[in-house]
């Protein structure tokens, strides 16, 4: 028997947006518009310099644009970006922000998989380099996920803890981690509410890196879902478009 009074989560899903970036562009408005997810509006934060030509690739697409400040430094330009992009998920009635970066590309049922385990926070990971040996032989994939009991240093008040490779997650299903990036990670606005973006201008590091230092400072759980492991792709530019999760994709099927 189904609850004739449940109502789906609201999600807003989006990312800061660079025109740096617009290789990728297309393929990301393709994969968000192609959720399955029945409740849900994309809103993209533009910090680059204003491009008329730049906006329509979004606004064409049906998808919504505001736009931050396009200071020179890249941590300050995306972390105002992103605080315009929480206070949207905020003040907009959601009731969760699902991220995903301009360069990652989401299969379409990402959203019910992450919901379904009704967690504040849960990311999917997804491969960021290759992890090689003394010799600079590739032995594994780095994920963006770190781990909660490896720490490795401590950096303008953030613990900074050892990632962990394809083979440590593999089959774990749902784990408590340190950090999941925000490539594609899920967020409950109450937690946005307790959390505003920083960075520090003396410190080239990312604001999520803030983000996840805060949560495990405030008691807040973060978890990563590992089932979706080569189901996410992660779009590098290295002297063309090099489409590293979708070339993995093809030699791991049977991971």
């Amino acid at each position: 028997m189904t609850n004739s009074n449940y109502k789906l989560p609201k999600i807003l899903v989006g990312a800061p947006v660079y025109s740096n970036k617009k290789y990728v562009t297309p393929y990301w408005i393709e994969a968000v518009k192609g959720l399955t997810y029945l409740d849900y509006d994309v809103l993209v934060v533009d910090n680059s310099k204003p491009s008329t030509k730049f906006e329509e690739v979004f606004t064409t697409s049906g998808i919504s644009l505001i736009r931050s400040e396009p200071h020179e430094n890249p941590f300050q330009r995306v972390a105002e970006a992103r605080q315009k992009l929480n206070d949207s998920a905020i003040f907009g009635g959601y009731d969760y922000l699902l991220s995903i970066e301009q360069d990652v590309m989401v299969s379409p049922g990402v959203l019910e998989i992450l919901l379904s385990h009704n967690k504040q926070i849960v990311g999917a990971p997804y491969i960021v380099s290759s992890h090689t040996d003394a010799n600079r032989r590739h032995v594994d994939y780095i994920v963006s996920a770190s781990k909660l009991d490896k720490i490795l240093d401590r950096v303008d008040g953030i613990d900074v803890n050892e990632w962990y490779l394809t083979e440590e997650i593999k089959d774990k299903g749902l784990i408590q981690v340190k950090s999941c990036s925000l490539g594609c990670t899920l967020v409950s606005t109450d937690v946005l509410k307790q959390i505003r973006v920083r960075f520090n201008s003396a410190i080239n590091r990312a604001d999520d890196s803030y983000f996840f230092q805060d949560c495990q400072d405030k008691g807040i759980p973060v978890f990563l879902d590992t089932s979706l492991l080569w189901k996410i792709e992660h779009v590098k530019r290295l002297g063309g478009e090099l489409p590293v999760g979708g070339a993995l994709n093809k030699n791991n099927e049977d991971k």
